[in-house]
């Protein structure tokens, strides 16, 4: 009779992932996996596959925690300007915090170019994110708040990019004064 897991693989998932988020894919060896989720490498591989394979399915995890922000978004706040706000101050790293960026950001830098699968989620979730950013600035227009003499799809690709790299920028550990700026220039941008 095969023994039952005597762990919660949704945790080792997320401890892994913060591990893979902390050091990125090459940095982090199967020994660090296993001493920071505590399990052996037989069940860490009989759970999850290869370290490829953990790797994906941390990026997974992490993209499933994404997933439906936009729309949720737009309900919270009272504006579309809000909305874009928030996504953008969100890139801002918090004080103390070590600069680790967006896990996805880190994973299409260091793996799109020699990963295919990593690419492949990369793409779809940028697609994701324009056609929010799309949702939300046709939105804003339609209620007044942006210009209408821009297309929605071009400032979403302009979004997308400032957001992502701030989250490049976050690795430098500049002062929150520069992603300020970035943040209020992107806004003024949009009228």
């Amino acid at each position: 009779m095969p023994r039952t897991k005597e762990f919660d693989p949704e945790d080792v998932l997320e401890q892994a992932m913060e591990l893979f988020w902390e050091q990125g894919f090459e940095a982090t060896s199967a020994q660090d996996l296993v001493d920071r989720t505590g399990l052996n490498r037989s069940s860490l591989y009989n759970t999850f596959g290869s370290k490829q394979e953990l790797y994906l399915q941390a990026l997974d995890h992490y993209r499933q925690q994404d997933a439906d922000g936009m729309e949720r978004l737009i309900d919270q706040f009272d504006s579309a300007r809000a909305v874009i706000r928030h996504l953008l101050e969100d890139a801002i790293p918090s004080s103390g915090e070590e600069g680790r960026g967006c896990f996805l950001a880190n994973a299409t830098v260091e793996r799109a170019h020699c990963d295919d699968e990593t690419r492949e989620r990369a793409c779809e979730s940028l697609t994701r994110m324009l056609e929010g950013f799309r949702m939300v600035v046709a939105h804003g227009q339609e209620q007044g708040e942006f210009s209408t003499d821009r297309d929605p799809e071009a400032v979403a690709h302009f979004l997308a990019n400032t957001y992502f790299g701030m989250q490049a920028m976050a690795k430098l550990n500049l002062p929150s004064s520069v992603y300020d700026d970035v943040v209020e220039g992107a806004l003024r941008a949009l009228t």
